[in-house]
């Protein structure tokens, strides 16, 4: 029997428990496979129901339309209940030992599609490269506030939850602070370009394609691969091949939705009607960092990415309570498992 590993993560800085009993791996796979269809009924994100909205910040559509009505094919509005509120100041104080600020930022929602019932995992690629056309917009948009330091595109599927609407929605969110797990990344990433004057992820992806263990599939401008200390089973990673700081600066994102529609399909074959997490880790705000003299080798040291985490096992009590991530499928096996499209002939391989 193989043993289980420690890894650490060399972007995150982070360590997770990779465990080597395949038995494991059917379980999982199982679990998953057993999520029930999403509704098919008709909610306020639905087309002809603009009105029941927020008002409209952005859209994209393929005829001449005015602002909260039909036509549309990706549409952003404000969140109802917005995590943090885009008017005021920042007004920055001390209680005693505590740092306060003010609940200040952005929180948008991004309503992926017009049609209910239908997620983003289960786009074409036109609608896909729609759909990062209008992150890539508000990411530009948002980071023109230099009060901003931030700004973040994550999505979540349902996972059962009472009450969710099965209606394909992401959230854009601009925070005044760097979250601390990017912050983190960051941080490793100048000290990997400050040692040996190369960026990590750059690094990573040359390693990667010369092991080939991990890497799940390449299309011309993108890699994805599973990561060498996945924190979750069958976590991806998507990164441009070529050097590139900002998600908003890429300009091939027909390519990347062509190589996310192909993801999504090998992990719908393996998965079923999988639920997920998907989030964009671009580069800060260079204006709002520049200004407090941040980020001087930024451009050089990080590199953008996509993490892809599909949601099949609760936390453990360990895993919550040591903050080790506990990975039941090694990403060795998820990248061969994903690449074949289906778990059963690979299993039990010695890979």
């Amino acid at each position: 029997m193989h043993k289980n590993e420690l890894r650490r993560d060399p972007i995150s800085g982070n360590w997770t428990i990779i465990l080597k009993n395949q038995n494991h791996i059917e379980r999982i796979i199982q679990k998953v496979q057993q999520r029930p269809e999403v509704s098919t009924e008709v909610c306020s994100y639905c087309e002809r129901h603009e009105h029941e909205t927020t008002p409209e910040i952005f859209a994209i559509s393929e005829v001449p339309r005015q602002a909260n009505e039909p036509g549309w094919q990706v549409r952003v509005i404000p969140e109802k209940y917005p995590v943090l509120q885009i008017h005021g100041h920042l007004n920055s104080r001390g209680i005693g030992i505590y740092d306060v600020l003010d609940g200040i930022g952005a929180h948008e929602l991004v309503i992926e599609t017009p049609k209910h019932g239908v997620d983003l995992s289960e786009f074409e690629a036109p609608q896909l490269e729609k759909v990062l056309t209008v992150y890539k917009e508000r990411f530009l948009d948002l980071k023109r506030d230099n009060r901003f330091r931030y700004v973040l595109m994550h999505k979540a599927t349902s996972d059962g939850e009472p009450g969710f609407l099965d209606h394909s929605h992401s959230h854009i969110i601009a925070t005044p602070i760097t979250p601390l797990l990017v912050k983190e990344e960051l941080a490793n990433a100048r000290a990997h370009y400050e040692y040996k004057e190369r960026c990590l992820f750059c690094d990573i992806i040359r390693q990667e394609q010369e092991a080939r263990v991990r890497v799940v599939l390449e299309h011309k401008g993108f890699i994805v691969i599973a990561p060498f200390a996945a924190r979750a089973a069958f976590q991806l990673m998507i990164l441009p091949k070529r050097h590139e700081t900002f998600f908003e600066w890429n300009s091939e994102l027909y390519d990347l939705a062509v190589c996310l529609q192909e993801i999504f399909q090998k992990m719908r074959a393996v998965l079923n009607n999988f639920d997920y997490i998907m989030v964009i880790h671009s580069g800060p705000n260079i204006i709002a960092g520049k200004q407090r003299g941040y980020w001087k080798t930024l451009e050089k040291d990080f590199h953008w990415h996509i993490e892809l985490t599909p949601k099949v096992l609760a936390f453990h009590s360990f895993e919550a309570s040591s903050g080790f991530q506990v990975n039941p499928v090694p990403p060795e096996d998820a990248a061969a498992i994903l690449r074949l499209g289906t778990w059963r002939d690979e299993s039990n391989s010695d890979q």
